[in-house]
This record gives C-alpha cells, sequence and structure tokens, in this order.
C-alpha cells in the first residue's frame, strides 16, 4: 500500500516537474522563427526592399521571393522590426515584395508602423523589362 502510494508522489513530481519546464522553455537563445526570417529577408531581399535603392521588384523564380515563400508567418516579421531596421529598409517595397512573391501582408492592416493598402499588380511599361510593379490603390503611386 504504501510503495503505490510513493509511487503516485514521484509520478505526480515527475509530472509536474516536466509541466514546469515546458511552460518555461524558452526559444533557443531567446531567437525564435520571426526574428530568424526577418533576419534572412533583410538578407537575401536587401537589393529590393533598401531604402536607397530603385523600384527593384523581385521576379517569383528568385532566392528572394524563395525566402518569402519559406516564412512561417508573413505579419510576425513586421512585429520584429527594430528601428535600426526601419531605417534601412523601405516597407513599402516591403509590402509589394511579399506581394508579388505570393506571401502578401492583410490589406488594411499594420506593419511596423504602415499601413498595408490593397495591393494590384500592373506590367511595366512599354518598353521596359521590369518585371512586375505593384500599385497602391489608396493612392496610386508604387
Amino acid at each position: 500500500m504504501t510503495n503505490r502510494k510513493v509511487a503516485r508522489v514521484l509520478c505526480l513530481l515527475v509530472f509536474l516537474a516536466i509541466y514546469s519546464c515546458s511552460r518555461n522553455a524558452q526559444p533557443i537563445h531567446g531567437v525564435d522563427h520571426c526574428t530568424i526570417d526577418k533576419n534572412n529577408v533583410i538578407e537575401y531581399c536587401k537589393g529590393i526592399i533598401e531604402k536607397n535603392l530603385g523600384n527593384q521588384v523581385p521576379q517569383p523564380w528568385t532566392l528572394c521571393c524563395g525566402t518569402i515563400r519559406g516564412v512561417t508567418d508573413i505579419h510576425c516579421i513586421c512585429d520584429r522590426f527594430a528601428a535600426h531596421d526601419l531605417t534601412r529598409i523601405s516597407l513599402p517595397k516591403f509590402a509589394c515584395m511579399a506581394y508579388i512573391c505570393g506571401k502578401g501582408l492583410h490589406p488594411h492592416t499594420h506593419c511596423a508602423g504602415y499601413l498595408v493598402p490593397v495591393m494590384k499588380v500592373r506590367p511595366p511599361p512599354p518598353g521596359k523589362h521590369l518585371g512586375l510593379q505593384c500599385k497602391n490603390t489608396h493612392n496610386g503611386n508604387n
């Protein structure tokens, strides 16, 4: 009879220890998938989303678009943009790139303070081979 009680108490203690550890588990070194995805997007798409570059738009087969398609949650990347990221990248370019690559941000949501517009893809002007371009339906700007 006492062996059963001891076994029950031990099982309860093991269960509580496992439960406590799992509740307090942190991502490895404090980095979560959103931060990893954000860093990958900035690295592989920097030629497209940097503020000081032209209106370059990714083609769907590029490494940048492949990186975007591999993102777990495109919206959580917006929550991870730090102030120093926002000094380098253009959020309208990020939103356009995500849309063209097939992981568009939801219209009328906020991405690091940027109100995401309804996106429409339009072809490049005649005689130009720029690839696809995003059109902001709020005010007609790219």
